[in-house]
């Protein structure tokens, strides 16, 4: 469970991210990620003895890239392929240049010590703070960003790929204040069935968590997606994630163990308050058994996704062409991550209880009870939505 416990999004204190800069630094026109060589090859610093590739069978890490508020990036070659998963992130990237609904990749260049990945500028902030702001939104809001998410991952699942975070505060708002557009962004754990391997690892955000990735049961990843997609959905319209409690604020490793227990035993409540159609879509997607969940074209032929569709919405996916909209070919990506590889130097490694130890660090109760939306407000006697 490292996979799941590395990736955990930490919030981050008002104005600084996990690494202490300012927030807006994660938001500028030229996103990098970098990688310090300090003039020889060598890493600048030493990896976080969290870092999830340290002593992994399948991968071995060759030096942590960024960190932003979100957690950190660490660059890893498959040890049996040889395949650095940075550039298997940049090329499901540049396949999705021209969606209005994901972030775009406009280049990826490198300096004397960087490797530079140009992205668009999304100034809206995150979809996780813009619920937070209003405690949750309305059905007709929460619809508006789940039909721009739900194209988006259809557009996804279409080229092979399975996103595996599809948590709130990676999709990124731009646009009329009023009417935010939503990107879809982070690709770090995405996967392609023509690129990569079965994605049976357990990598996303604890809350979005779907049961087959808890239990390894996991054979196809488009099924965990739409789990999330769930998810996120019942966040945006309650306010609360579907697998938390009141009493969970007391302790955060208590609430660890009980969220991993609800989630193992879909242990949910649907409020009564929601439309019949919204209660029918949440209640079909956040099923145990994969092979019974609702699938993508199913969510997308919903009568309650279907209400107010967006002009041109659900043509959106069959009109993007990355091969006339990107700027650099897949051959000129390729070749510009394996010019930076020629510098790194690989790093040489030295039941729910057990779940829950694995995913909480001490120094990290905190930042979890927030994460799980159990501030002080609830902890205090707040009511939540249910």
């Amino acid at each position: 469970m490292h996979q799941l416990r590395s990736v955990f999004s930490r919030r981050p204190q008002p104005g600084k991210d996990s690494a202490g800069n300012s927030l807006d630094n994660s938001m500028n026109t030229a996103d990098t990620a970098t990688t310090d060589t300090g003039g020889d090859g060598a890493t600048s610093g030493t990896v976080d003895a969290s870092c999830p590739f340290l002593g992994h069978r399948y991968y071995e890490p060759i030096r942590e890239l960024f960190r932003t508020t979100l957690g950190q990036v660490y660059l890893a070659r498959n040890k049996e392929t040889g395949q650095e998963h940075v550039e298997s992130e940049l090329l499901i990237h540049r396949k999705c240049t021209g969606h209005t609904n994901i972030v775009q990749l406009i280049e990826v260049f490198l300096t004397p010590r960087y490797l530079a990945i140009v992205l668009e500028y999304a100034p809206g902030g995150d979809l996780l703070d813009y619920v937070q702001s209003k405690d949750h939104l309305s059905e007709d809001e929460a619809r508006w960003f789940f039909q721009q998410l739900a194209v988006g991952l259809a557009y996804f699942h279409n080229l092979g790929v399975d996103n595996r975070e599809l948590n709130l505060n990676n999709k990124l708002l731009t646009g009329e204040a009023t009417r935010p557009v939503l990107k879809i962004n982070d690709f770090t754990y995405s996967k392609s069935e023509q690129i990569n391997s079965d994605p049976n690892s357990a990598l996303g955000s604890l809350p979005y968590t779907a049961p087959e990735v808890l239990s390894n049961t996991m054979k196809h990843g488009h099924q965990a997606d739409v789990w999330s997609l769930g998810v996120a959905l019942y966040k945006m319209c309650v306010g609360l994630y579907p697998f938390e409690r009141l009493e969970d604020a007391a302790d955060a490793r208590t609430a660890v163990q009980n969220v991993l227990s609800r989630i193992a035993r879909v242990e949910y409540q649907i409020p009564d308050n929601m439309s019949t159609e919204l209660q029918d879509l949440l209640g079909r997607m956040l099923v145990k058994d994969p092979g019974q969940r609702i699938t993508m074209p199913g969510i997308m032929a919903h009568p309650w996704f279907q209400k107010n569709m967006p002009a041109g919405l659900l043509e959106l996916n069959s009109r993007v062409d990355p091969e006339s909209a990107a700027r650099q070919s897949e051959d000129e990506v390729r070749s510009v991550v394996r010019e930076a590889q020629g510098s790194m130097r690989v790093i040489d490694a030295d039941n729910i209880d057990e779940m829950a130890d694995d995913i909480l660090a001490e120094e990290e109760a905190d930042d979890l009870l927030e994460e799980l939306s159990l501030t002080r407000d609830y902890a205090s006697g707040g009511q939540m939505q249910l």
